[in-house]
């Protein structure tokens, strides 16, 4: 009789078990990983708000107590330079710049930003034909909950709207756009551990807006709706990071962030809602 030999290799039928258990244990990691991803990301972009946060209250201790303005060409002369276009490249005199003196990483350099951002980051073009920028993951309170100007055209139904005016936000621009006014002071900030000052940027749509998409640089409340704005590349799972006023920091979901009927008081530096600022 032929002597029986122990069989020391796998079945098929055992080869295909143990691929299977290989392939349900790599999709149970994914998520584990792109969570733990998330977390790397967001702890990257808070210490990044952080150091915002410190610099931005040093600028305010320097200044008399006033916070900067979003943009403002008039206290910084002779900063442009003419590029080719016929446009004008400006940048000392937004907000971020007058930071770099506490925190000093410029605004075009990637490791200034929040590495879950996927948007362009570019500077400031401003010309007569075609104006863009600037463009990157962090954006400052200038106008409270107030959208910006003093009449907005809703891109959903084409009709223009008034506002009244008036804004409650750290600092507005001073551009021709607004009425000239002085910078904000901290005095009149009732809670400054509830009021929002620089935080993750909303995202002007590359889709609607083609070459003039990206995160906008001053913060926006409202219009959830619209087609042109939106939270997508998302960056921290459910949560876009805010520095206040008092320099902490901490994650919010931007359905409640930049929705008014939620968090207007946040944005302004009274305290109050202002609903007649608000857009739907």
């Amino acid at each position: 009789m032929r002597q029986c030999r122990p069989h020391n290799g796998f079945t098929l039928a055992e080869l295909l078990v143990v691929i299977a258990i290989i392939g349900i244990l790599a999709a149970l990691l994914v998520p584990v990983s792109s969570s733990a991803k998330a977390r790397v990301r967001s702890t990257s972009c808070k210490n990044h708000l952080r150091q915002m946060g410190l610099g931005l209250q040093m600028y305010v201790q320097e200044n008399q107590g006033r916070y900067p303005y979003s943009f403002s060409p008039v206290d910084s002369p002779g900063t442009g330079a003419e590029i080719p276009g016929n446009a004008l490249s400006i940048y000392s005199g937004f907000w971020f710049v007058k930071l770099e003196p506490y925190y000093p990483v410029k605004w075009t350099n990637a490791a200034y930003h929040c590495p879950g951002y996927r948007g362009p980051i570019v500077g400031a073009d401003i010309g007569e034909t075609n104006s863009v920028g600037p463009h990157g993951s962090y954006a400052y309170n200038s106008k409270g909950v107030r959208i910006g100007k003093s009449q907005y055209t809703d891109p959903e139904t084409g009709i223009l709207v008034q506002y009244p005016p008036g804004d409650f936000g750290l600092g507005p621009r001073q551009n021709g756009y607004d009425q000239p006014r002085a910078a904000v002071s901290e005095n009149p900030i009732v809670a400054p551990s509830e009021m929002l000052a620089i935080g993750e940027s909303r995202f002007l749509s590359l889709a609607v807006n083609g070459w003039a998409g990206g995160g906008l640089w001053t913060m926006l409340c409202g219009a959830l709706h619209s087609k042109r704005f939106a939270f997508d590349p998302a960056r921290h799972g459910k949560n876009y990071n805010q520095v206040f006023c008092d320099g902490h920091v901490s994650g919010m979901s931007p359905w409640l962030l930049f929705n008014p009927t939620n968090t207007a008081p946040m944005w302004n530096y009274d305290h109050q809602p202002h609903p007649e600022l608000w857009v739907p």
